[in-house]
């Protein structure tokens, strides 16, 4: 990963969060305004670097099984198991509940959460994605913090995908090869 521009990049999510908060928490919004603010937030994560250090270390069971019988062929999606435009509601909230988000909280609960992604098939991410919708989450006590502790597992039971332990090397190894039979084939072209 791109430590400088993740650090230029938070910088900049951070004056945003900071510059905005007040007036998204306190401005009577309706659920379309801050649904608005939680997709800016949320598109500005999909612009932080990323890299294999942000690898969950897991893989889903039908993803393995497709990679151990047909590597050159498996197309594997990297599943950021918190959704862009919840982690930006998510951003907005920790801000509120610390009083203030400091640009080393944002890289820290990125690296921890917002960035984690595990590896799927694309249709288990299509079915996934259903599941990850603001809606879908259910409203527990201690508010929006709380709620979405449990987003990636019960997002994952309902899709009913199970996932399984891949080390990272495992899929070091599987980039290193899908970028050489791509290349070949541009060669041959």
């Amino acid at each position: 990963m791109n430590h400088k521009l993740l650090n230029e990049r938070i910088l900049v999510l951070h004056q945003i969060i900071e510059s905005t908060s007040e007036f998204y928490f306190n401005s009577g919004l309706n659920k379309g305004q801050t649904g608005l603010y939680d997709t800016i937030i949320g598109a500005t994560l999909w612009y932080l670097p990323s890299g294999t250090e942000l690898f969950s270390g897991k893989i889903s069971e039908r993803a393995l099984e497709s990679l151990e019988k047909t590597p050159l062929t498996t197309k594997l999606v990297e599943e950021h198991s918190f959704p862009r435009k919840i982690g930006g509601k998510y951003l907005y909230e920790l801000h509120r509940a610390l009083g203030k988000l400091t640009k080393d909280d944002i890289i820290e609960v990125y690296k921890e959460k917002l960035g984690k992604f595990n590896l799927v098939l694309k249709e288990e991410n299509d079915a996934l994605k259903r599941h990850q919708r603001l809606e879908n989450i259910p409203h527990e006590e201690g508010g929006f913090l709380k709620s979405v502790a449990n987003i990636e597992t019960s997002a994952y039971m309902k899709a009913n995908i199970q996932l399984v332990d891949f080390p990272v090397e495992r899929y070091k190894e599987f980039k290193k090869i899908k970028s050489k039979a791509s290349n070949r084939k541009k060669k041959d072209e």
